[in-house]
């Protein structure tokens, strides 16, 4: 049973805004202002924390819960996109690059399938205790800055860049309310560069628990403007300074979190899932001004990971859909044989799956005919 200490808990309500354009991340100014609040019953509660946690526009944060088994855990940091300098953090754009608030349809997890599909006898957490973390700040969770921009017509704002007391609001909760044997830190897109980083935030929470971090939809960002983003986002002021003093200067990429982690937490057990021709990526390092091959760079972050990490192991699958978690196809992706639920659920239950790889697989890695919910 969950204890709420000091927290708030109301009944969560459904907005029902659809989000989605093309992908799952580019959203249009009109969809964004379309939020209704209908009441909806749910097993889902929401905690609004208060304090200094809010949304990229000041708006208020808030995060859901799921009760159920007490020994296990999962906690999905959603995705929603990213912004670091005026063009991208603009809430006037036609097409937003980011998700700016808590209380958007993106952020309600009665809006998900996969994961959240709680009546498919299918799903590997539909009886775990669940944690489902919005993201409305643009910086991956992990960032502590006020920032002001200048727009090119010379119109001035401002963006809470605070993942992080977001998520020590959500993890802050978990430590006072749950002692779970396992935990799953899992994360998509945005979400799952967060995942490494928060899991050993777990692992120090609960060290007698069994950790996994899993990552959805990343893998491929390895800009060289990483480094400068990051500091951007003030993303390093939070962090824990004797696992990371000095990494800053080093650091090349998202993934080099993975090594730190490790090394202080080698109990977490890492595990990745891309698309090899995910629309969604490719477009986000073509903001970056990146022009590599897409599977090139996930192939590249995953050899690099295996030779840093372990246990380690991912699922690439075919095709140009973004992330698996929050969709329909998580209960139908297939490759060589191998579906992915059944992957993911041996995942969950210890039994490390082998890598599935469609390169090596009959079809290769070709765009397949599934559709983006």
């Amino acid at each position: 049973m969950f204890l709420l200490n000091s927290y708030r808990l109301v009944r969560l309500s459904s907005f029902c805004l659809a989000l989605f354009l093309q992908s799952s991340l580019v959203f249009s100014a009109d969809a964004l202002d379309k939020i209704t609040n209908t009441a909806a019953e749910s097993t889902w509660q929401v905690i609004e924390p208060g304090g200094v946690t809010q949304c990229s526009d000041g708006s208020p944060y808030k995060f859901h819960v799921k009760p159920g088994k007490t020994d296990k855990l999962f906690v999905f940091f959603n995705g929603g996109g990213a912004c670091w300098n005026a063009q991208t953090c603009d809430a006037r754009a036609e097409r937003k690059a980011f998700v700016p608030r808590a209380d958007l349809a993106h952020n309600d997890p009665n809006q998900h399938n996969g994961i959240f599909d709680l009546d498919n006898p299918e799903n590997p957490v539909k009886d775990w205790s669940m944690v489902f973390a919005p993201y409305c700040t643009g910086d991956v969770h992990l960032g502590s800055a006020q920032r002001k921009y200048v727009a090119a017509d010379k119109h001035e704002f401002e963006i809470q860049h605070v993942g992080a007391a977001n998520t020590q609001a959500v993890l802050q909760w978990v430590e006072n309310n749950m002692s779970p044997e396992k935990v799953v830190i899992a994360g998509a897109s945005a979400g799952a560069l967060a995942a490494p980083i928060y899991a050993g935030r777990a692992a120090t929470m609960f060290p007698n628990a069994e950790v996994l971090s899993f990552a959805d939809g990343a893998a491929g960002y390895r800009s060289q403007q990483v480094p400068k983003i990051l500091e951007q986002w003030s993303v390093f002021a939070p962090l824990d300074k004797n696992k990371y003093t000095g990494f800053q200067k080093e650091m090349k990429s998202f993934y080099s979190f993975y090594g730190v982690e490790d090394k202080h937490h080698p109990k977490i057990s890492f595990a990745l899932y891309d698309s090899a021709e995910d629309k969604v990526q490719v477009m986000f390092k073509r903001m970056l001004g990146d022009t590599d091959v897409l599977v090139d760079a996930i192939v590249q972050t995953y050899k690099s990971l295996n030779s840093e990490v372990a246990p380690l192991t991912y699922y690439l699958a075919s095709g140009d859909i973004h992330t698996i978690l929050r969709f329909k196809h998580f209960y139908t992706q297939k490759i060589d044989g191998v579906r992915f639920v059944e992957w993911f659920n041996k995942l969950l239950n210890s039994r490390f799956p082998d890598v599935v790889d469609c390169r090596v697989s009959i079809d290769k890695c070709q765009v397949n005919t599934l559709k983006q919910p």
